[in-house]
């Protein structure tokens, strides 16, 4: 009875690292992705104090986005909808892109934890 119970846990033992050292194999084998080099000029931050972001500044800035067809990616954050949106500006001039900053300063600093930064 000892013996197969010794036996058995043998078994199961070498059965487990096989598996372990299986799936470490394949992890090695996978090459990593890439990640995409994204510099923002612009982000725009949406804060929450526990209900929700401030969805009519969302709106509004989004909308300020689309009207000018303007690349940006969107990254949720939280679990109230906290989301950054970083905005790179390359199909802007240089004085388009001032004037565009200022309007997204202006339409942040009147909204509820939103905030925007540039570089």
């Amino acid at each position: 009875m000892k013996q197969s119970i010794f036996l058995l846990s043998t078994i199961l033992v070498i059965g487990f690292q096989s598996c372990k050292s299986k799936k470490t194999t394949q992890a090695a084998k996978e090459p990593a992705p890439k990640a995409a080099v994204v510099s923002c000029a612009a982000t725009v931050t949406f804060g929450s104090s526990g209900s929700g972001i401030d969805a009519k500044k969302y709106d509004e800035i989004k909308v300020m986005i689309e009207d000018r067809k303007l690349k940006y990616t969107e990254k949720p954050m939280g679990k109230e909808g906290e989301r950054q949106i970083c905005l790179p500006l390359t199909e802007l001039s240089q004085a388009d892109k001032s004037s565009f900053i200022s309007k997204l300063k202006s339409a942040a600093s009147s909204g509820q934890m939103v905030s925007l930064s540039t570089n």
